[in-house]
């Protein structure tokens, strides 16, 4: 008996359509693939576009398993948010993990922004139920906790609504609204709107008098909250200060968004009254489907992150992938002036500076090092940049600068770097300090704790890099400000330690870059005396110096050129008259001599 009840079931089950209970109509059967292929989508745009960004902003925020650190949280408004995004973007270093933690929020916003219009009888037409979550394409956070603060309102609205007395369903309204504050602000006003529009889309006899009390019990709030409980800023104590970097304007996107759910509900309820044919559900679905296609189809095609190779190149340095900057440069030309200072960093981790300089647009100082660090990718790119050139100290007042720049004094990367600055300076104690901060995450525990036991003076010494970089510490006094004193600060570094290689590498290339021959010279004499080789860069360099600016064949010959550097040469100056612009760029547009005939001098910052 009861094994023919079951094959009953079965007969029934596919006569209905092969669907449970739940799709057994047109309409879900339609929508839950759609969901499920915008949040496909989602994951795919934010993979392709936002791959390294999200690496990037991984770095500013450090989650830290403490009991002190969740309550921190907790006595700001918006604060559970703010942890809980913490915690999320925590594991953005992983591959695909950002993609998927974006696309299953905020596909899982646009589901519960279905439901709710649904409950509140709206006109289910799916392209405008996507729009407000589908804004996140256009206009990507810097922080997912806005994203987590949607999310977690849709859930406690779509509640809200399954609540059939009124009386309950006003008291829950308010205990939320309050709930929403204090813990996932700004999200208290995102909730009264949409619990208001509700009451009116059920047509509730206290309809009016409900949403004004709510309104203005959300407007006071925050001022009773500033008044008894915070001593905060106003816009902190509105917005919470979990969603931008307080120091920054709140984007108008950030607008946009959050009042985009709010408006669209009440345009798809008050579509719900219409009746016109080209609104029906055959129509409907149909057209919803090849805009949603076309939608990410577009958007995969042309929804490019104009800072992505900048952002990429970050994660290479990050990771010490040197080469990777390098071959991904050759095969896709450098974008942008932060491109570029990596590339140009990279060229020299690789020994390859003086020989691919110009296989590269080169655009002076700013395109070796930010000439006023202000940004949180100039501030890392100096770090990098100076301890590279053997600055400790200069790389470690960057990382401070840039730690103290971040949303709450906390960035993994450069507290890394100032560990390693405070190891080569010998302030352990201060080391310590920040690989205790280290060790309380997920992520960084490992090489925090691997760090720990260097903090014994004899064991230190022992180290290889730190005898190395200790090795190059400033003999004399450098006053000089890397980046508003460039040159005269490697010639200072270049003074106490003339085997300084990679400054002396980037001091060649900054004289050069400005043709400042005079410079060039006296190096290339203490070159010539200590015997040391000459690459390919600096023979050009001297080739076009003998023949243009000091003809005197015989000091020439005492330097060691190349006969195949020479004759190249000789080849451009016959032919350098007789060739098209494009032509002389294609056969000499990696020369120095082509750069200096040919490009413009950057100004002059010093």
């Amino acid at each position: 008996m009861y094994l023919y009840k079951q094959i009953r079931f079965v007969k029934l089950y596919f006569y209905a359509g092969g669907f449970p209970p739940f799709m057994q109509n047109t309409t879900s059967r339609y929508i839950i693939p759609f969901f499920l292929t915008f949040t496909v989508g989602t994951f795919l745009y934010f993979e392709i576009n936002y791959r390294y960004w999200s690496y990037f902003m991984e770095q500013y925020g450090l989650f830290l398993y403490k009991p002190a650190y969740f309550i921190r949280f907790l006595k700001q408004p918006g604060g559970l948010s703010g942890y809980m995004a913490e915690f999320l973007t925590q594991f953005f270093c992983l591959p695909y993990m950002a993609s998927l933690i974006f696309s299953l929020l905020i596909g899982g916003s646009s589901w519960l922004f279905y439901l709710f219009v649904k409950r509140c009888g709206g006109k289910i037409f799916l392209p405008l139920i996507l729009l407000p979550a589908g804004m996140f394409w256009i206009f990507p956070l810097e922080s997912i906790a806005s994203v987590v603060a949607i999310f977690i309102s849709l859930v406690l609205v779509n509640g809200y609504t399954w609540i059939r007395q009124p009386v309950g369903r006003y008291i829950a309204g308010t205990i939320g609204i309050t709930f929403a504050y204090y813990l996932f602000a700004p999200s208290y006003l995102f909730i009264t709107l949409l619990l208001s529009i509700y009451e009116f889309s059920i047509h509730s006899k206290r309809k009016y008098l409900t949403g004004f009390c709510w309104l203005v019990y959300s407007l006071l709030l925050p001022l009773i909250s500033l008044r008894f409980f915070y001593i905060l800023p106003v816009r902190e104590v509105f917005f919470s200060r979990h969603l931008f970097h307080p120091e920054f304007s709140i984007p108008t996107s950030f607008y946009w968004i959050w009042f985009s759910f709010s408006s669209i509900a009440i345009v798809l309820r008050l579509m719900g009254n219409i009746r016109v044919s080209f609104l029906k559900e055959k129509y409907l679905y149909p057209f919803s489907w090849i805009v949603l296609v076309g939608f990410i189809c577009l958007a995969l095609m042309y929804g490019k992150n104009p800072l992505e190779q900048a952002y990429r190149y970050d994660y290479y340095a990050r990771s010490e992938q040197w080469d990777k900057i390098v071959e991904h440069a050759l095969q896709n030309g450098v974008k942008d002036l932060s491109s570029q200072r990596y590339v140009n960093l990279a060229l020299s981790y690789e020994g390859r500076l003086n020989d691919c300089l110009f296989s590269f647009q080169q655009s002076g100082l700013e395109g070796l090092i930010p000439s006023d660090p202000k940004t949180r990718l100039e501030l890392i790119q100096a770090s990098e940049v100076a301890w590279h050139l053997n600055h400790t100290n200069s790389s470690q007042r960057f990382a401070f600068v840039g730690v103290l720049s971040a949303e709450r004094c906390i960035q993994p990367r450069l507290m890394k770097r100032l560990i390693e600055t405070y190891l080569v300076n010998e302030e352990y104690r201060l080391a310590e300090k920040y690989i205790k901060i280290l060790e309380s995450s997920l992520f960084y525990k490992e090489w925090a704790q691997s760090q720990r036991s260097v903090l014994d003076p004899e064991i230190a010494d022992s180290v290889a890099w730190i005898r190395q970089k200790r090795g190059w510490n400033p003999v004399h006094d450098n006053i000089y400000d890397l980046t508003k004193a460039f040159p005269v600060s490697l010639a200072y570094l270049l003074d106490d330690h003339p085997e300084n290689k990679p400054a002396f590498d980037y001091a060649m290339v900054y004289v050069l870059l400005y043709k400042d021959f005079q410079t060039f010279m006296y190096y290339m004499e203490q070159l010539k005396e200590a015997g040391n080789s000459f690459p390919v860069l600096y023979q050009e360099a001297l080739c076009l110096y003998f023949a243009a600016i000091h003809r005197d064949p015989e000091t020439f010959r005492s330097y060691p050129i190349d006969t195949k550097v020479y004759e190249r040469f000789r080849t451009f100056l016959t032919s350098v008259n007789r060739l098209s612009p494009e032509a002389i760029y294609e056969q000499y547009g990696d020369t120095y001599y082509y750069y200096a005939q040919f490009v413009t001098t950057p100004k002059e910052l010093f």
